[in-house]
């Protein structure tokens, strides 16, 4: 038993390796360079247009990007669940974060709001592969903890079903015979 434990750790930690090691930064550099593609079109509208919220907001969307592009690495479950935490401890930062979306909401050129919306779409994606892994070790224990909350559940349901207060004692002293043959009968059985 020990034997089969200590083969299935091992082709665990080389897939794991193989992931973590050869996978992910070729995964990573992939949205690294869609990201490149999209800070050039943020770029292009810079150079182009000529509203100040316009440019105010290229120019923000292009240092998010720039941020994102040299960030990606941080983006994993437990990282999101910190920031998560972090953030709604401290106001500063949600403030100055709404007040950036705010600048977002105001500007209407079209490109650039497509291109916030892909670079959200590029980072979930970068969040759940820089986290599969995990996902992946976890889904036994949630399967598990999913199994025992549904016995649970059953036995519950089960148990609510033996301690009703006496029904079918009260149904079989109280109600004429055929309304208890409805009552007790199985579908293909005709009570005489």
């Amino acid at each position: 038993m020990l034997t089969v434990l200590f083969y299935v750790l091992l082709c665990m930690a080389a897939v794991h390796f193989i992931y973590e090691r050869i996978l992910l930064p070729s995964v990573r550099l992939h949205y690294r360079n869609k990201l490149f593609e999209l800070r050039d079109i943020v770029r292009n509208q810079i150079i182009s247009n000529k509203s100040k919220d316009d440019v105010q907001a290229a120019e923000l969307v292009h240092e998010a990007l720039n941020n994102a592009i040299n960030r990606l690495h941080l983006m994993t479950l437990p990282n999101r669940v910190r920031a998560q935490r972090r953030l709604s401890a401290n106001p500063e930062i949600q403030a100055r974060i709404k007040r950036e979306v705010e600048l977002f909401q105001k500007c209407d050129n079209g490109k650039l709001i497509a291109t916030i919306r892909e670079s959200a779409k590029i980072l979930d994606k970068v969040l759940l592969f820089n986290s599969l892994m995990l996902i992946i070790y976890s889904l036994p224990i949630m399967l598990t903890i999913w199994s025992v909350a549904k016995v649970l559940q059953t036995a519950n349901q089960f148990l609510e079903l033996l301690t009703e207060k006496q029904s079918l004692e009260q149904a079989v002293l109280l109600l004429p015979d055929r309304q208890v043959a409805k009552l007790v009968a199985e579908e293909n059985y005709a009570y005489a």
